[in-house]
């Protein structure tokens, strides 16, 4: 049993596959961008989308071509985008159709993992401030505010296009901490990626904690740095704070 972490009064949490998934949460990366893809009438069969990926990777990996083996930034994805597009033979490979397809993401169909309102609802209950930071496009904050508007409230949630810059940019986890009115060294941040979100999160924003969130539960990694655990469902991230109710 974990012993609730001292001083925390805000919790922040990433949103991609942290709080909710896009379309089924067993979809694989190349299945999902195939998806986007035809949001904007872009067919191709699967294997197609595969061979370009795994032809694009290799490149970078060999840099043969510029680029985010895992981007982050908006410009890094528009960028693979663009890559993607001309390694599948499509005529169009402009930024203006790159962009389209980036913010498309954001209006796919989502859903909240189980554990999520539950978790929010009992946090919520204890006083803390909760937030969300997130590397997405402007047009998911809609679905964030439907999906758990009852807990976060608008001012609360930072999104990177928004805002210019995008984790692990320590100004961006500042700002985001900012918009809860909390010394970042009070804030904990939840996040599905180890070094982006939780490391990301302690050694550049100088969060006072990291927890990165391993839903697929890939078991122990070497060298955590202090301030930062591990959680496989968000339930468990009530062990680290004090469950007193609200007065």
């Amino acid at each position: 049993m974990r012993m609730p972490v001292k001083g925390m009064t805000a919790v922040i949490f990433d949103w991609d596959f942290t709080l909710a998934y896009t379309l089924q949460p067993e979809m694989s990366h190349i299945e999902r961008t195939a998806v986007l893809f035809q949001h904007e009438g872009i067919y191709y069969p699967i294997e197609d989308f595969r061979a370009a990926r795994e032809s694009l990777l290799a490149d970078i990996a060999l840099g043969r071509a510029d680029g985010a083996i895992k981007p982050q930034t908006r410009q890094e994805i528009m960028d693979f985008y663009r890559q993607m597009l001309l390694r599948l033979g499509y005529p169009d490979t402009s930024r203006e159709l790159a962009y389209r397809i980036y913010i498309a993401y954001g209006q796919l169909p989502t859903t909240l993992y189980d554990d999520v309102l539950f978790t929010l609802k009992k946090l919520y209950q204890t006083g803390l401030s909760l937030g969300i930071l997130s590397n997405h496009s402007t047009t998911v904050r809609p679905v964030m505010e439907h999906l758990v508007g009852a807990y976060i409230p608008t001012p609360h949630i930072t999104i990177s296009e928004e805002v210019g810059v995008h984790k692990p940019s320590k100004t961006i986890f500042r700002r985001a901490a900012a918009r809860l009115h909390t010394p970042a060294a009070q804030c904990m941040y939840v996040g599905d990626n180890l070094n982006v979100d939780a490391i990301g999160a302690v050694e550049q924003g100088a969060y006072g904690q990291g927890i990165w969130l391993d839903r697929a539960n890939q078991g122990t990694v070497q060298d955590i740095p202090p301030n930062v655990n591990r959680i496989s469902t968000l339930a468990q991230l009530l062990d680290f704070v004090p469950l007193k109710s609200r007065e």
